[in-house]
């Protein structure tokens, strides 16, 4: 029997899941930033995933053996613009441009991540003790 295969397909899971814990985290510390006027404010990343062989390329970048491949890649959406004429990046009608951070979707992003990231360990440590229980069953106890 193989148990290496399912320990690679929970570690790419775990390598996701972690993925996307530091690509909210790095939106969440963004969130609150402005852009001078006439420049880009920072664009809210988001990890898109897929499974070569499902309509996804086989040769993408991040592709493990488990056929699992993860990308990340900025949103498209506008960025948050604020009437604050006070504020010393506002433009000429008195906006600042501020990320385009969602921040209570980025935290139910950290909150699914970890669970996800709880259910791989919970798959590598049973496929543990099945490969521990199939090495017992030639042993003298």
């Amino acid at each position: 029997m193989n148990y290496f295969r399912s320990f690679e397909i929970s570690a790419a899971g775990l390598a996701v899941e972690m993925l996307r814990m530091e690509t909210a985290a790095l939106n969440l510390a963004n969130a609150n930033t402005t852009a001078a006027p006439g420049t880009e404010p920072f664009r809210a990343l988001e990890v898109v995933t897929g499974v070569a062989g499902a309509g996804g390329p086989t040769d993408a970048p991040g592709l493990d053996r488990s056929g699992l491949h993860a990308s990340v890649e900025p949103k498209l959406c506008a960025p948050r613009m604020v009437y604050d004429p006070a504020h010393p990046q506002a433009d000429a009608e008195g906006f600042v441009a501020y990320a385009n951070v969602d921040v209570l979707s980025e935290m139910v992003s950290m909150m699914r991540a970890t669970r996800a990231y709880e259910a791989n360990v919970k798959a590598v440590n049973a496929a543990k003790a099945m490969a521990q229980h199939a090495l017992d069953i030639g042993s003298d106890k």
